[in-house]
């Protein structure tokens, strides 16, 4: 079992479970940020993905209760709402994260249209094509 898991609960919202406290805000992060988002999703695997290859040292994630920077050396998640929930994670962490968040969204027939939507925004081939999905 990885240090945190995500699934679909019985209303169909995105919910999480970690192994450790330190993993909270991150667990948030994902389930109010991404929800059962595709797209949002692409972003953060793009966003992360970017850092850690070296094409961009840097990066923001602002969201409806969110502000993430992320940088080659990590990932700053700041809930903006409640001070007390923020946390550094590496990007190995956060990778592994999004990557079991993308598989556990409910709703795989939205991804060819949302990847077709992501790519024409960013005007570049997505870099988990070939990879992930």
């Amino acid at each position: 079992m990885s240090f945190i898991s995500f699934y679909t609960d019985e209303s169909g919202f995105p919910a999480y479970r970690a192994d450790d406290n330190r993993y909270v805000p991150l667990g948030v992060w994902f389930v109010m940020e991404l929800r059962n988002s595709p797209y949002q999703c692409l972003d953060l695997l793009a966003l992360v993905d970017d850092a850690a290859a070296g094409r961009s040292s840097d990066g923001e994630w602002e969201g409806e209760a969110f502000h993430c920077t992320v940088t080659t050396s990590g990932v700053t998640v700041q809930n903006t709402i409640l001070d007390d929930q923020q946390g550094t994670y590496s990007l190995a962490e956060v990778r592994q994260a999004a990557e079991d968040y993308w598989r556990q969204l409910p709703e795989p027939s939205r991804i060819p249209a949302d990847l077709a939507d992501w790519e024409r925004s960013w005007n570049r081939p997505h870099p988990y094509r070939g990879r992930l999905f």
